[in-house]
C-alpha cells in the first residue's frame, strides 16, 4: 500500500525533471554537502537561495506568510544560529537516519525551539510595523525537512493522515515516536521506495518518505470524488496497522497461557473490528499476530488459528513449506 501511494508521487518527479518536487532535494542535497562549511560567506548566500526556493516550491510563500515580504537573506538567522550548531550535525549523520528509533528523535523539541527562536528573534517589523512573526508547524517542519530530512512537513495534508492513522498531529518528539513505530511496522515497504528513489540517483530520507506517503493519504482525503478507491485501500490498509500497533488487546485471559482457540478469537475481534470500520479486505501477518500478543515459541499456534477460523474467507497470499513461518500471510475478505 505505502509503495503504491509514493510510487505516484516519484512517477511525477520522473516524468519532469524540472518538477517542483525537485526542490527538496537539491535543497537537502546542498545542506547536507555544505553543513560544516555553513559559516562561510558564499556558502551560507547559497544555501539562504536554495531555502528560500525550496519553501516557495512548497507554499511557503502565499498568503499572509511574513516570508513573502522577505528576500531570501531572511534565513540567515537560522543557518547561523542553528545550523551551525555542532551538537545538531548529528541529524546529518546517515546511520542516524536510517535505524528510526528513540535517538533518532531525541532532542528535536529543542531543535524547533531553536528553529522558532530563530526567525521570531531577528525579525521585528513586516512592511515597517512592529510584529511578532508566526512561525507555525507547518514552515517549522518544513524547514527542518528542507535542510535536515529528520522529520516531515506537518502542513494540513499530513495532519489530515495522521488523524487518520491514529497518530498525534501536534509537531513534537512525541508525535514524531509514532511516526518512527509506523515507519518500522513498514520497514520493508518504505525501503522498496528508498530504492525506488536511489535508481534515479536521489537519496530520500525516511521521514521525507513519510511524508510523501501521509501528505498523498491527505490529498486523497481532500479529493474524495476522485480518490473514492485509493481511501479504500487506506483505509484497509489502516485496519491492518491497528492491528500491529496492538491496538486490539486479548481480554481476560493470560497472553503466556493462550490456547489456539483463544488465538483464534483475538483475530476474530480484529476482523470484526476492520469491518466495523469500513474495511473490505485486510492482510494479516503470522510474525506480527505473535508480536502483538507478546508470545514465545507459538508460531504453529498462530498459523493453525489464522485458516480455522470457522468465519470469513480467506486466501493465502504467502507461505512457507512448514506451513507454520512467521511469514505467512492471509487475506481476509469481509464481507
Amino acid at each position: 500500500m505505502i509503495f503504491d501511494v509514493i510510487s505516484k508521487y516519484h512517477q511525477l518527479s520522473r516524468l519532469d525533471k524540472h518538477h517542483r518536487y525537485k526542490s527538496w532535494e537539491h535543497c537537502y542535497r546542498y545542506f547536507n554537502k555544505n553543513f560544516i562549511s555553513i559559516g562561510d560567506e558564499a556558502i551560507l548566500d547559497h544555501g539562504c537561495l536554495h531555502l528560500a526556493f525550496y519553501l516557495a516550491s512548497w507554499g511557503m510563500l502565499r498568503g499572509g506568510a511574513f516570508l513573502l515580504q522577505k528576500d531570501y537573506r531572511v534565513h540567515e538567522y537560522f543557518l547561523k544560529d542553528v545550523v551551525t550548531k555542532s551538537h545538531y550535525h548529528k541529524h546529518y549523520d546517515r546511520e542516524l537516519h536510517l535505524n528510526m528509533n528513540k535517538i533518532s528523535i531525541e532532542g528535536i523539541n529543542e531543535l524547533i525551539q531553536d528553529t522558532t527562536n530563530s526567525y521570531i528573534n531577528n525579525i521585528p517589523q513586516i512592511n515597517g510595523e512592529d510584529k511578532t512573526v508566526s512561525v507555525t508547524d507547518t514552515l517549522a517542519s518544513k524547514i527542518l525537512l528542507g535542510v535536515y530530512g529528520n522529520v516531515p512537513a506537518y502542513d494540513r495534508y499530513l495532519k489530515a493522515a495522521l488523524k487518520r492513522h491514529e497518530i498525534k498531529q501536534q509537531f513534537d518528539e512525541e508525535s514524531l515516536m509514532e511516526i518512527v513505530d509506523f515507519y518500522n511496522l513498514n520497514r520493508d515497504e518504505f525501503e522498496k521506495c528508498q530504492r525506488l528513489f536511489r535508481e534515479d540517483g536521489s537519496a530520500y530520507t525516511p521521514m521525507k518518505l513519510v511524508d510523501m506517503y501521509f501528505w498523498q493519504v491527505g490529498y486523497f482525503m481532500d479529493n474524495p470524488d476522485d480518490y473514492s478507491e485509493e481511501l479504500k485501500k487506506v483505509d484497509e490498509f489502516i485496519a491492518g496497522f491497528y492491528l500491529a500497533r496492538g491496538s486490539v488487546q486479548v481480554k481476560s485471559v493470560s497472553k503466556n497461557a493462550l490456547s489456539t482457540g483463544s488465538i483464534r478469537e483475538y483475530i476474530i475481534e480484529v476482523l470484526n473490528q476492520a469491518k466495523a470500520q469500513g474495511g473490505t479486505i485486510i492482510d494479516l501477518r503470522s510474525g506480527d499476530i505473535h508480536k502483538n500478543l507478546k508470545l514465545a515459541n507459538r508460531m504453529p499456534s498462530i498459523c493453525s488459528a489464522m485458516v480455522s477460523l470457522g468465519a470469513f474467507n480467506f486466501e493465502i497470499i504467502n507461505d512457507t513449506p512448514s506451513g507454520a513461518s512467521s511469514t505467512k500471510v492471509v487475506r481476509y475478505f469481509l464481507k
